[in-house]
């Protein structure tokens, strides 16, 4: 189960507009929960959402939004 922090932390990098630099133990529990991966692009490396934790944040929030696939608002 995640704690409230670890949910913030999962919410913060879907939103995130700009690459986030954190290596927090939310973080580092999100990639043991296998919902976060260090990815790489052209500012360098920043957290992003597996699969899984793409599939988790849409099963979460599918009542308070309209079943988007991308999560985005």
């Amino acid at each position: 189960m995640l704690s409230h922090h670890e949910l913030a932390a999962l919410l913060l990098i879907r939103d995130a507009n700009a690459p986030l630099q954190t290596l927090d133990s939310d973080f580092l529990a999100l990639t043991r929960y296998h919902l976060v991966e260090m990815g790489e692009d052209e500012d360098g490396y920043a957290p992003r959402l597996t699969m899984r934790g793409k599939e988790l944040l849409r099963r979460l929030t599918q009542g308070g939004e309209s079943g988007r696939e991308d999560g985005a608002r």
